[in-house]
């Protein structure tokens, strides 16, 4: 989990805390007023409220006000947990204040060109981080003969009109990839996407298969087969796989495009 993602999950936690004590607040406003003391006589409990700070054991709540009694003891435990949630969001406020993601990486920023020559740089700015997963080697599968053309802004060749819009659309929004690059679990291959996507704020893999020809059952068995390894594939995260899907009849949204990028790669 890369420093940015904790950040974001740290910051979704600070929202849902403040929506949760905002709730909790108005819950507390307009609780009945008073409180609630409860006394065990034998084998039964005794419900009293308490108004007057003054009033030690308060006036007695019959069964026909247990509804009254069940309203004090909720705003007991919401006031309880309220002063609980205001102590967590504070504690988020303060870290998220002072913690500073980029903190490591400006060590080395602030090396002399001397030093920087003689120490091995623990941490990677974006910039490189990016530059040394594209160039990442690996073995993509190959074109026949009579295979069609087509080629992407970058000169990269692909399979269809489909996987262009997709080239395209992954280009344009400055996402990374990789064409065709094979998949290993535990030194086997498990796949090999369309295309390696790379969401650089989480530093994390994504694998875009593209299902053109869904109207042909041949093509689509051989694909259910094709996902059906990864699904059992031991450690295979598949929240990372992005499917886009076209029929003869139904093809490619390009607005299906944008929204998986902005869902999965942004």
């Amino acid at each position: 989990m890369t420093a940015t993602t904790i950040m974001d999950e740290l910051k979704s936690m600070l929202i849902a805390l403040d929506k949760n004590i905002d709730l909790i607040k108005k819950r507390v406003e307009h609780a009945p007023p008073g409180s609630l003391r409860v006394s065990n006589n034998g084998k039964y409990r005794q419900y009293y409220r308490k108004i007057d700070p003054v009033d030690v054991f308060g006036t007695y709540l019959p069964r026909k006000d247990r509804d009254i009694a069940a309203a004090l003891a909720q705003k007991d435990y919401d006031s309880k947990l309220l002063a609980e949630l205001v102590k967590q969001q504070k504690a988020l406020e303060r870290f998220l204040k002072d913690y500073d993601p980029d903190a490591p990486m400006d060590v080395y920023e602030k090396l002399s060109e001397a030093r920087k020559a003689l120490v091995t740089k623990e941490f990677l700015t974006d910039k490189e981080f990016v530059e040394q997963w594209l160039n990442m080697p690996y073995n993509h599968m190959g074109f026949g003969d009579n295979d069609p053309e087509y080629y992407t802004p970058k000169g990269e060749r692909v399979r269809s009109k489909s996987e262009l819009l997709i080239a395209d659309a992954l280009i344009r929004n400055n996402i990374p990839y990789r064409y065709e690059c094979p998949v290993y679990e535990g030194g086997y291959l498990i796949g090999v996407p369309d295309f390696n996507c790379l969401n650089v704020r989480q530093r994390k893999d994504y694998y875009w298969e593209h299902l053109g020809m869904m109207s042909d059952s041949t093509y689509a068995d051989k694909n259910v087969r094709k996902l059906e390894k990864y699904s059992l594939a031991n450690d295979f995260d598949e929240s990372r796989l992005i499917l886009t899907f076209e029929t003869e009849n139904h093809p490619l949204n390009t607005r299906v495009i944008e929204e998986k990028i902005r869902r999965y790669l942004k």
